[in-house]
């Protein structure tokens, strides 16, 4: 197990002041608007990408993350298993060091496939979870979720995948 290496990329990807969310979307109703505005709320610039926005850098929206310049610190992957590998591609050409791979409850994008690439590429990787089970001051559900995610053995599985 690497609890040691995860919880320094953990606190590593906390300690950015400027991320993207790769596959945020526009609609007020994502669930990623509510953890890039969790972000927001802790000092944090947040970018947001999906291939679907029409580049507008003042709105921090980007079809690409090599449309952000100067580049981001970190990125979180927020998008489900189909569409990880776009997102990883799309983190390799612009050299992002750090990615987050969302991967809780449901299939993420923390597929071996994308581990695998991301590493390959030089990229430092947490391999599935949420970033939102490790904020300071935290809501409630990712409360109970990280300790549901502790007890079935979730959290120890991804921190034995990180290196």
């Amino acid at each position: 197990m690497n609890d040691v290496r995860t919880g320094a990329l953990i606190e590593e990807f906390l300690g950015k002041k400027r991320i993207a969310i790769w596959g945020l979307e526009a609609t007020k109703g994502d669930p990623g608007q509510w953890v890039a505005g969790r972000f927001r709320r802790n000092g944090v610039h947040v970018i947001g990408v999906n291939p679907a926005f029409t580049d507008d850098v003042p709105a921090e929206r980007v079809s690409s993350l090599t449309k952000i310049n100067p580049p981001v610190d970190a990125v979180l992957v927020y998008v489900d298993r189909p569409q990880a590998m776009a997102a990883v591609e799309d983190c390799v050409a612009a050299k992002v060091p750090l990615v987050w791979l969302h991967d809780a409850l449901s299939p993420g994008a923390a597929t071996p496939e994308a581990i695998a690439r991301l590493r390959a590429a030089g990229c430092a990787v947490i391999p599935g979870l949420c970033p939102m089970l490790y904020l300071p001051h935290g809501d409630p559900a990712h409360f109970c979720l990280k300790w549901a995610l502790r007890w079935t053995g979730k959290e120890r599985r991804v921190c034995a995948e990180a290196r």
